[in-house]
């Protein structure tokens, strides 16, 4: 069996098939498939479509780096007409029972390949047990068991756990020994990210263009701001992911100088996607990553010329629209404090309730389904969270989750501090965005961002053991 698929690999079709699939600038195709689907409410086409690429780069190719760089669209299949957002009218699309069946298929067959290429990496004996690997181990042993022995405890605890234990595990495990982290990896997930940036964009300007009631007195109404697959606070997540991308092919590229150029577009974007953890990530990674850049990249003169027009075209916008600058951030930043005291949008009682949620059951935690004051009763599958990382390790998991969560992110600071290159700067840079943003929201908790994240620690942590064996190999 084994030597007849071989076989059929190698056939003249699936050779054709490869080298579509396995090419840098095959993740434009999918922007282009998904923008049309977007906006023809072709929801269940964009999801055949992505099963049937990841499908085929998993079974196909030795080198599964492309289905990264196909990951981070699958956020972005739910169409605006199909939503079930209760703010844009909750269509009964994802209620209907022959469209969930074939969801379910999809999902289903696309679990089965990734399952399909670890039995593979074993079978072959690539697949290698790392220091990493334990403390997933771990970190997914926590998650299980949110909640255990406490009064709000109940079998979604453990399904829930499972299933964000299976993100992070299975996601990692089949990836990390599948793809060769040379330079065109890195680049091949760069490209990916740029069409990711592109689509994200063009959505951007038509909801601008489109959206009713976005303008009120002269300040944008951030509430209308509704895709079909989020809010402009997963938007800003989304959109942040593909800022270093631009500016890392920026010091690759003889005229990377464009990619730069570029990403002052996708930061524009993230400002204008009105998340506020958004706007605070881009003014932490940006400039981080364009210092990097004029250190370490070509063409010093040119980015450094293409920054400083950016600094004084933003001062001079501020200058000029002062009045519509400062109305526009006192509209996005209200509720930070009121009547003069702290409130973070409210964010700041639900942290003292998941305080309380660990005093109550501090070993296990009271677990994931909890009634914080500003949901109510957790009646869908996703639970409502407390908005912080490190607190809803805490309030679900108790010592044994924080503890599991403390180790998890001392291993990837290690990771990387080990070999620290421009490449594996950027896969850094890629996963900051989930982790700051994830201090005020909830990302790294939803299932996708949680499967972007594995992925690309995936290639952290198999990059950090090529370049080990190549250390020794040279001594």
């Amino acid at each position: 069996m084994g030597i007849s698929f071989e076989k059929i690999k190698h056939c003249k079709v699936p050779d054709i098939v490869k080298k579509i699939i396995s090419s840098k600038f095959f993740p434009f195709v999918t922007a282009a498939v998904l923008l049309l689907c977007y906006y023809l409410g072709w929801d269940i086409v964009a999801t055949y479509y992505l099963g049937i690429v990841i499908i085929l780069i998993l079974l196909l190719l030795e080198d599964i780096t492309p289905v990264i760089t196909q990951i981070p669209f699958i956020t972005l299949v739910v169409s605006l007409k199909n939503t079930p957002s209760s703010a844009m009218g909750s269509s009964d699309y994802y209620s209907n029972p022959a469209i969930l069946a074939q969801f379910i298929i999809i999902v289903s067959l696309m679990v089965c390949a990734l399952v399909y290429r670890l039995v593979l990496s074993c079978v072959r004996k690539k697949f290698k047990l790392t220091p990493m690997f334990y403390g997933l181990c771990f970190l997914s042993f926590a998650l299980v068991l949110n909640g255990l022995f406490s009064d709000t405890y109940t079998p979604k605890n453990v399904l829930f756990g499972a299933a964000l234990a299976i993100c992070f595990l299975l996601t990692f495990a089949a990836i990390k020994d599948n793809i060769k982290t040379d330079k065109n990896c890195f680049e091949k997930i760069a490209y990916g990210f740029i069409a990711l940036s592109v689509l994200l964009i063009i959505e951007l300007i038509v909801a601008y263009a489109t959206t009713e009631n976005l303008f009120v007195d002269g300040t944008i109404n951030r509430g209308a701001l509704i895709f079909g697959w989020g809010v402009y606070n997963t938007y800003g997540l989304m959109i942040l992911l593909c800022l270093p991308a631009a500016l890392f092919l920026a010091g690759k590229h003889k005229y990377g100088y464009l990619f730069t150029a570029y990403s002052l577009l996708i930061f524009a974007a993230s400002i204008l996607s009105c998340s506020r953890q958004a706007m605070v990530g881009a003014l932490i990674i940006y400039p981080v990553c364009i210092i990097i850049l004029l250190v370490k990249g070509k063409n010093r003169i040119p980015n450094l010329c293409i920054a400083a027009a950016a600094v004084l075209a933003g001062i001079a916008i501020l200058c000029v629209f002062k009045e519509q600058v400062a109305d526009f951030f006192k509209t996005v930043f209200e509720n930070i404090f009121v009547n003069g005291e702290l409130n973070g949008s409210g964010r700041w009682e639900i942290w003292k309730e998941a305080i309380r949620y660990f005093s109550e059951a501090p070993l296990f935690g009271s677990g994931f389904y909890v009634d914080y004051h500003y949901s109510g009763a957790a009646l869908s599958f996703i639970p409502m969270m407390c908005h912080n990382t490190i607190l809803e390790f805490m309030a679900a998991g108790g010592i044994i989750g924080i503890v599991a969560y403390l180790i998890h992110r001392a291993q990837t600071i290690i990771s990387f501090a080990k070999n620290v290159t421009v490449e594996r700067t950027f896969i850094v840079m890629t996963i900051m965005p989930i982790l700051i943003l994830s201090l005020l929201d909830v990302h790294i908790f939803n299932i996708f961002p949680t499967i972007i994240y594995s992925s690309l620690l995936a290639v952290l942590v198999k990059s950090q053991e090529k370049d080990e064996s190549e250390v020794k190999e040279n001594a």
